[in-house]
């Protein structure tokens, strides 16, 4: 690469840092920004949040809740 294309990228990437820079400044980007991103993340965490036990599953670990072995039987779970 010449001096002349270092130099032509080193204005491109200045110039959209500064527009980058502009429009982050304004706080409809940010809402914007906000929205659209709480649109796309919020049915991928609600569908963490909302996701259950297999029945079989649940039935083990409510009996090892009576047998008082309940927090033991879900360490285990999770290291699986």
């Amino acid at each position: 690469m010449s001096w002349q294309e270092g130099v032509a990228v080193t204005v491109v990437l200045l110039g959209l840092g500064a527009g980058a820079f502009l429009v982050a400044q304004r706080p409809s980007f940010w809402i914007e920004f906000g929205a659209r991103l709480g649109k796309a993340l919020l049915p991928l965490a609600w569908r963490y949040v909302s996701k259950r036990m297999p029945p079989e599953e649940e039935a083990a670990w409510r009996e090892a809740e009576r047998r008082g072995q309940g927090d033991e039987w879900l360490r285990g779970r999770q290291r699986k």
